[in-house]
């Protein structure tokens, strides 16, 4: 699997009009830095969904690693491909159920581009929440409270 593929069901989870709240749980600024050094980087996501008149909870793990990560001695990983693997969980019947993504991507400037998609929808359906949440934070509909909101932008 493309991390392409990888990228449509994340932002078909976040563009969906059942998605009623989200947050960034895990992000880091200065991730480009982070994967010119190590090689490795990721994020997750909480979103808030009401589908059959419930409130659910789909979280989203993502991380890339190039598959020259941490060996030897190198230049930088710019020109190097790795993997991505993406993990859904959703709440379903008091339990989690679990989907698991594996893609590749063949250098960097894919993998930040995969990345930036997924963040200009992140932002897009934030910003078309925010109106309809008047008094409320979109973040606070997710369950986080402000003490834990860290955005990275």
């Amino acid at each position: 699997m493309s991390a392409k593929k990888i990228v449509d069901e994340i932002v078909k989870l976040i563009k969906d009009p059942e998605t009623v709240g989200l947050a960034t749980l895990r992000h880091y600024p200065m991730e480009r830095r982070i994967y010119r050094w190590f090689g490795a980087c990721g994020f997750s996501l909480e979103l808030v969904r009401y589908e059959g008149g419930r409130k659910r909870r789909v979280a989203v793990l993502v991380e890339a690693r190039a598959r020259t990560a941490g060996r030897g001695r190198l230049k930088g990983y710019e020109k190097s491909g790795g993997s991505v693997r993406c993990v859904i969980a959703e709440e379903v019947n008091g339990g989690l159920k679990y989907r698991v993504l594996r893609g590749s991507y063949r250098d960097m400037e894919e993998l930040f581009g995969a990345v930036e998609a997924v963040r200009s929808a992140f932002y897009e359906r934030y910003r078309a929440l925010k109106p309809e949440m008047k008094e409320k934070e979109v973040f606070h509909v997710a369950g986080i409270p402000d003490d834990e909101l860290l955005l990275g932008v």
